[in-house]
């Protein structure tokens, strides 16, 4: 994106590294626009940057639902319509011969990428940097699912979450490797439990574990990313990782 158009921070520092780097894959695609070899190199730096834009949605769409936000499902389909029109472009080839027409691809994208990230998006801002700045996650009743033994193991999760924090915001990098196994080990049998809950009980399945492996996948992905430490990951991402899975997946599909 040109430096006049650059989002302005977020105040959620995991958000503002992946705008930036979407800005750095607009710079590049527009540097491929310009190739007098044909549409083969903007085409395949679009597709990195779609690939890249995708991840960056679905982080936001944990962030968001984490923090509480109701109107996080139509955000959600802002997204899936942006995603749209670049996959149209995307399979346009025929139409992006000439300097002219990428360019136009281009400045259409910017422009809606923009209008969503500068106005729809910062209406979200406000309540991200009060929850990531919040040194711990209190467990309430209004977080309780209802279910003794989901609720218990929510609570070891969200304990264990502010265990991490305090390990990331002091730097004891020590402490922090150990308990995110330990995170992820209760994670992933938590989440096999509540599939046997619902499998016995003759409950829809497969959306809530499709929406399991999506999040541990998220996670994977951003744990091996560079560019950020362990308080990011997990002060700017996981705790809302947490209140996504509590009181969005669990409470649409686990309560009575």
């Amino acid at each position: 994106m040109s430096p006049a158009h650059r989002i302005p921070p977020s105040g959620n520092p995991l958000i503002d590294q992946q705008h930036g780097r979407l800005s750095e894959l607009i710079q590049q695609a527009a540097l491929a626009a310009r190739d007098n070899d044909g549409a083969a190199p903007f085409l395949q730096a679009l597709t990195q940057f779609r690939r890249a834009l995708a991840h960056h949605f679905s982080v936001e769409k944990v962030i968001f639902s984490g923090a509480g936000f109701d109107a996080a499902s139509g955000h959600g389909r802002a997204h899936a319509m942006i995603l749209e029109r670049l996959d149209s472009g995307l399979h346009s080839a025929g139409d992006l011969s000439t300097v002219q027409a990428r360019h136009r691809v281009l400045e259409e994208l910017e422009r809606i990428l923009l209008d969503h990230e500068m106005l729809e998006d910062a209406a979200y801002w406000d309540a991200v940097r009060a929850h990531s700045a919040s040194p711990a996650l209190k467990w309430t009743e209004l977080m309780a699912i209802g279910i003794g033994w989901v609720d218990d193991q929510h609570r070891d999760m969200v304990d264990l979450l502010n265990q991490l924090s305090r390990a990331a915001r002091t730097e004891d990098h020590a402490a922090v490797s150990p308990l995110l196994q330990q995170f992820l080990h209760l994670a992933r049998q938590h989440f096999a439990a509540e599939e046997r809950h619902l499998e016995a009980r003759g409950r829809p399945l497969s959306g809530h574990r499709a929406d399991h492996a999506r999040m541990l996948a998220e996670f994977d992905q951003l744990a091996a990313a560079e560019g950020h430490g362990p308080r990011i990951l997990v002060d700017h991402y996981l705790r809302f990782w947490v209140m996504e899975h509590i009181l969005g997946i669990d409470r649409q599909d686990l309560m009575e």
